[in-house]
């Protein structure tokens, strides 16, 4: 029969050598790295792909564009998209998000990246830099989040 001392005994050499390895956030969250170019497009650029408003990587699935909105109260209508709005790179809002089209202030929202109509919409509650991110550590259900700078 095992002694409760040499059991406790076992257990913490167990738990001393489980917090030896070393983990990093790469091991963490998966790389996903875009193999084309995409652009925060909307209202505020006619809807174009302008070379000001591309995604650039920040961290590990992690890619942002900064958008100046200078009219309080006005609602901006866009979507992530490369060039040419190309199937699994036209992102909008998911049908299943329960708040719809409509992004709020830190709040991230699931967006479905084979739509072709449903745009985000944010209203600013005050002029100036705002964060677009879009994260894509679960490829399948990239989330977007808006922020002030």
């Amino acid at each position: 029969m095992i002694s409760m001392k040499r059991i406790l005994t076992l257990a913490i050499a167990g738990l001393l050598t489980a917090c030896t390895s070393q983990i990093s956030i790469n091991d963490v969250l998966p790389q996903q790295e875009l193999d084309r170019t995409i652009y925060l497009r909307g209202d505020f650029t006619l809807w174009d792909a302008e070379p000001q408003y591309q995604f650039a990587p920040v961290g590990p699935a992690l890619y942002q564009a900064e958008v100046k909105f200078s009219t309080p109260g006005k609602v901006y209508e866009f979507k992530i998209a490369d060039a040419d709005f190309s199937e699994g790179y036209n992102c909008g809002y998911s049908d299943a998000q329960p708040a719809g089209q409509k992004l709020i202030l830190g709040q991230p929202a699931i967006a479905d990246c084979n739509t072709i109509y449903n745009y985000f919409s944010f209203t600013p509650a005050i002029k100036g830099t705002y964060i677009v991110s879009i994260d894509y550590s679960d490829y399948d259900k990239p989330q977007v989040t808006i922020t002030k700078k």
